[in-house]
């Protein structure tokens, strides 16, 4: 099966995590299942903003189908947020899989800074998703762009609804109802 991992922190997940996934399938070639990768911890400075890893992952496996999986090798192992680790992992449980990567344009400007990222780009494909204000620059070897005319292309950032809820802003515009009502029951990001 051909498997592409979409990885983050998902602190929250959101409308525009669901538009990306939703056109994964109409712009990656042979795509079978994309799987969500929430991070348990985070390479880089986000981790100050996470929230419990349960509410994350939980609030991740909301967005699943039944071509959409969450797999949570990151919480199973408690995995640093580092993709080599992940991928590695995943390569020897699922040896029948062929692997591929998506990532916005936002991480390009700081993809130098993944450890190991030159052997991430020989070992899988990384499909690159546009992200507003972010150009595709630059690409590395195996990195293919995601552009079509019809492409729905946002700024919704997760940074932005945590934001906005703290202020007491709605964001309702911006999340899935389920994914809204859980954090509103749970009191999150106030």
């Amino acid at each position: 099966m051909n498997i592409t991992l979409f990885g983050g922190s998902f602190n929250p997940p959101h409308l525009g995590h669901q538009i990306v996934i939703n056109q994964a399938f109409e712009l990656i070639p042979k795509i079978d299942e994309l799987w969500l990768l929430p991070d348990y911890k985070h390479a880089f400075e986000k981790r100050k903003f996470f929230i419990d890893s349960k509410h994350r992952l939980t609030m991740t496996k909301m967005l699943e189908n039944h071509k959409v999986k969450t797999n949570t090798c990151t919480f199973d192992n408690k995995m640093p947020g580092n993709t080599i680790f992940h991928i590695t992992y995943l390569k020897e449980k699922y040896p029948q899989h062929q692997f591929s990567f998506l990532i916005g344009s936002d991480n390009l400007s700081t993809f130098h800074k993944w450890p190991k990222y030159q052997t991430l780009l020989k070992i899988m494909p990384f499909y690159i998703y546009p992200r507003s204000d972010y150009p595709f620059k630059p690409l590395y070897p195996n990195m293919h762009p995601l552009k079509h005319p019809l492409q729905i292309i946002t700024n919704i950032s997760s940074t932005v609804i945590r934001n906005r809820i703290n202020k007491n802003l709605s964001t309702n515009h911006l999340l899935p109802e389920k994914i809204a009502k859980y954090i509103k029951k749970n009191q999150l990001y106030d």
